[in-house]
Order: structure tokens, then C-alpha cells, then sequence
């Protein structure tokens, strides 16, 4: 099937008849899957022209209609756990328990961060300035990637074209992780996101710092940012008579980004393609806007071009 309406079991391969899979974790690329068990068992499905499903490359292999999935096994990862992966558009980013960053896939921005702007068929482990550190995060929608580890530093590579990575040359791609210390300034880093032309931090304070190119929050004008630039915190509703409200989340797509704050209210800004803002009409916006869910929001994920909430009712 090349056009499915309606949600669809996907068959996982077994190794006894008697195996049960628990999904625990799901990630998404332009045109692969990613999914982790419970027993931390890896699979990986869909095109992997560049390799980003972690295994060969096979010349002129057809993924339309493919019902290939294939296992990782553990020792690509040093017999790790994974705890998490995240999946750019055709590269893919593999956590392991105590932090480490493994990544296969399309590489030609230096994505991969593997000191090379090659495809990468098999995981390989990420070095450069994150080893030894215990990375929780990792953001790449597009071409640019940030890296939180659990001392609140942030870690950068990838297209550097509008300035995402704040390398102090002119240089436009970054093929190794290194330490943004540009952002150490603006207080421990407690979450990034990381879209097609633009880079999104929230410090432990709840403040929002957006950089890049793009509608970034500031109006019509504010489209261009060398440097991060702090969105202003009445935008999320701290003010005067809610002073300890603050933003707790943030998320990226291509275009447009989205917060999350303390009451559990969503803000979304950036281009509107096809509605993906959620605010009740397609033109694209300037500032930050409250959407009218009408629930309480825990969770926002932005693809390309729509948004999907993970929400409680209002009690």
C-alpha cells in the first residue's frame, strides 16, 4: 500500500514463537521508523537509501511496499541499552543508558557528527567534544543538531548556514559535536530545539532564546538572529500577577516552534503551513500565540507540516 487511511498493525519479526514485543519509544524520519522495546530490542523499517536504518545500503533496493524491518543487534552498541533515538529527516540518533550517542544516516551537512560528511550505513559511536558526557537530549529536524547533556551544556552540529552552531568563523558545516560555550551565559540549558534554518533553548529559569533564520518569534521584521535573542516573558503570561509562570518545554518543526508553559498553556509560532499551528486560520505567525486546545497540554511534537498535543482535560 502506498497511501494507508487508517492505522495499521506493523508485524515485528520474532525470534521464538513464543517473544512479545513492548514498544516503549517510536521515532520518526522523513520516510524511516525507529522503534525500542521494553527489553531495549531495536527496529528499524522503511527507506534506508542513505543507511539511516542502520544497515547496508542495498544499490537500486525498492522501499515502496517494503515490509522489511530489520534488528539491531546489541553489540553495534557495545551491548548498551538504548534509552532513546530520535530521527532527523534521513539520519537517526541512538541514546544509550549511560548517555552515549551513536548516529547512522545521511551525512553530507556533517549531521551524522561522525568527522566526516559521508553516508554512514551502521551506528557509530559520536565523539568529538560530548565524550564522556552523558547526553539526555538530542534535537534534529533538519540538517542541524543540538545536544543537551545532564549538566545543562549544549552541544551543536551539523548546517551551521544561519549561524545555529555560533562557530565564530564563517564556516557553514560542522562534522563533530563542540561545545556551544556562546550559551553558558544564559543559565543551565534544560531543553533545545532544533529546526530546518533556526536553534530554540529554555534555560531552568523558563526563559525562551530563539537564533537563526526564519519567523522567530520577534514580528515581521525579527527574521534574521546571529546570536540567541530572548523571547519577551509576558508573551507566555508571566507578568506581575503570575511571576513564577514560566515556560517548561519547547519543540521544533522545519518552520515553526511551539512552548509548553507551568498552567500547561500552548504557544505556536512560525509558518502555518496547511494550519500546522493550530490557532484557527493558515496564516503564518509572527509572535508567540496562545492556541485554544481547550485542554491542558503536556506534550507538543511538530512535524513538517501539522502538530500533534498530548493533552488532559481541563478538571
Amino acid at each position: 500500500m502506498e497511501l494507508i487511511l487508517y492505522p495499521a498493525p506493523i508485524e515485528l519479526p520474532r525470534r521464538s514463537p513464543s517473544e512479545v514485543h513492548t514498544v516503549v519509544k517510536v521515532a520518526c524520519g522523513r520516510a524511516h521508523t525507529v522503534a525500542i522495546t521494553e527489553a531495549g530490542a531495536i527496529f528499524t523499517l522503511g527507506n534506508n537509501a542513505y543507511g539511516q536504518c542502520g544497515r547496508t545500503v542495498i544499490e537500486d533496493e525498492n522501499y515502496s511496499g517494503s515490509e522489511v524491518v530489520t534488528i539491531l543487534e546489541p553489540e553495534i552498541f557495545n551491548n548498551e541499552l538504548i534509552r532513546d533515538v530520535v530521527c532527523g529527516q534521513d539520519h537517526t540518533f541512538f541514546i544509550t543508558e549511560t548517555g552515549k550517542l551513536f548516529s547512522c544516516g545521511w551525512g553530507a551537512d556533517g549531521q551524522t557528527g561522525l568527522g566526516h560528511y559521508n553516508n554512514a550505513q551502521v551506528p557509530s559511536r559520536v565523539k568529538g567534544e560530548i565524550e564522556g558526557e552523558n547526553i539526555t537530549k538530542v534535537s534534529s529536524v533538519g540538517d542541524c543538531v543540538l545536544a543537551l547533556n545532564d549538566k545543562g551544556q549544549v552541544y551543536g552540529w551539523g548546517n551551521s548556514e544561519y549561524h545555529q552552531i555560533l562557530v565564530d568563523s564563517d564556516e557553514q558545516q560542522v562534522n563533530t559535536p563542540i561545545n556551544l560555550k556562546h550559551l553558558e551565559q544564559y543559565g543551565k540549558i534544560v531543553d533545545i530545539a532544533a529546526g530546518g534554518s533556526f536553534a530554540m533553548i529554555l534555560n531552568e529559569a523558563g526563559d525562551v532564546f530563539v537564533w537563526g533564520y526564519g519567523i522567530l518569534g520577534f514580528g515581521p521584521q525579527g527574521d534574521i538572529q546571529k546570536t540567541p535573542r530572548q523571547i519577551p516573558p509576558p508573551i507566555f503570561n508571566r507578568n506581575s500577577f503570575n511571576p513564577n509562570l514560566k515556560v517548561i518545554s519547547i519543540n521544533c518543526g522545519l518552520y515553526h516552534m511551539a512552548a509548553i508553559n507551568s498552567d500547561n498553556d500552548l504557544f505556536m509560532w512560525g509558518k502555518n503551513k496547511f494550519g500546522c499551528l493550530g490557532i484557527g486560520h493558515e496564516n503564518d505567525q509572527f509572535f508567540p500565540y496562545k492556541s485554544n486546545v481547550g485542554a491542558k497540554v503536556h506534550k507538543i511534537l511538530c512535524g513538517v507540516d501539522h502538530s500533534i498535543a498530548l493533552c488532559k482535560p481541563f478538571i
